[in-house]
């Protein structure tokens, strides 16, 4: 999608640099990918505190992940 955005160009310089990316379409990208994901594991992690999910051994939690999925947050 193209579009026109008025941004710092310093604070633009800055992410490009700290996250290794080779244009400012990419770094705005990867930043963008990065909150989403974020906001996905808060979310997941306050899902999680109201659960009663609970494994006794790491092979129990490999086997309910097997069961149900390992998609990333």
């Amino acid at each position: 999608m193209r579009t026109t955005l008025d941004l710092d160009r310093a604070l633009l310089e800055e992410a490009k640099a700290a996250l290794g990316a080779e244009s400012f379409t990419e770094a705005i990208e990867m930043a963008l990918r990065q909150a989403v994901s974020r906001t996905r594991a808060a979310e997941a992690w306050r899902t999680l505190e109201g659960s009663d999910l609970s494994w006794e051994s790491i092979e129990e939690l490999n086997g309910y992940r097997r069961t149900f999925g390992d998609r990333p947050l």
